[in-house]
């Protein structure tokens, strides 16, 4: 489920509550917190109907030059934030101005279990879990599978569950993996002797991405029986909207816990 947004346009006659028409090839504007009214940096703004995406820069500006006409469907993410969407309509002529608001994810409290937390599956970010599966474009682990598997470690229902996945112990962290990248990445190479590391996304949060700073991540810090649902993507299913910069060159792994 993804947050209100909140949009400035700068043609008379437009409110922020109704679909943006404005004469333009190109989108502009901010990206700030619903918080504290701060700009946002290095904020992902993408055109989700033309695969396009640039960044905030460290004034919460951004600007997407020579969008084609017609309606445009935009997604704005930063880490720490709820992401947002907004739709625009776009035709020859002036560029389009819109601010775009996220609203801070909620601090972690202390979790308070009971038997009935763990056999519903209340979690914002997997409502939409039920329309990616329709697709069919991954593999996708239900709560009731996980209600059966219970007892398992995470990574062993992974390999029971997921084609060509595959875990590494790195220095004691049971870390994922993918042999489908490894083919993709060194198609002349023995799959069994590479490595390709899986992007992790816990509750719409990177916990781990191919080729950046955050460290490997440890499968057996979850419970799996503590997950609402989990989704699995190769490289050329993951949905545009968790293809993060192209930071998942091995695939991509979702995790949806329970509240």
């Amino acid at each position: 489920m993804v947050a209100a947004v909140a949009i400035a346009a700068s043609i008379a006659g437009l409110t922020s509550s109704t679909l943006l028409s404005a004469q333009g090839g190109s989108i502009s504007g901010r990206v700030l917190s619903t918080e504290s009214g701060r700009p946002i940096a290095d904020a992902v703004v993408a055109v989700l109907t033309a695969a396009r995406e640039t960044r905030t820069d460290s004034l919460g500006r951004f600007t997407l030059k020579d969008v084609r006409a017609g309606e445009q469907e935009l997604l704005v993410r930063s880490l720490g934030y709820t992401p947002a969407r907004a739709t625009v309509s776009l035709t020859s002529g002036l560029p389009i101005e819109v601010d775009v608001e996220l609203q801070p994810l909620p601090r972690v409290l202390k979790r308070v279990i009971s038997m009935a937390d763990r056999e519903n599956a209340r979690n914002e970010w997997y409502g939409e879990f039920a329309s990616r599966r329709a697709t069919g474009m991954g593999r996708y682990i239900s709560r009731d599978e996980l209600v059966r598997q219970q007892g398992r470690s995470l990574d062993a229902v992974l390999r029971s569950k997921v084609a060509g996945f595959r875990v590494w112990d790195v220095n004691g962290k049971i870390v994922a993996g993918s042999a489908r990248g490894n083919i993709t990445l060194h198609p002349d190479a023995d799959p069994s002797k590479l490595r390709c590391y899986v992007q992790v996304i816990v509750d719409n949060v990177v916990r781990y991405e191919t080729g950046g700073i955050l460290p490997l991540f440890d499968l057996r810090s979850l419970d799996a029986f503590m997950i609402a649902g989990i989704e699995f993507y190769t490289v050329a299913s993951t949905p545009i909207e968790f293809n993060r910069g192209g930071n998942a060159p091995c695939g991509t792994l979702l995790i949806w816990m329970q509240n």
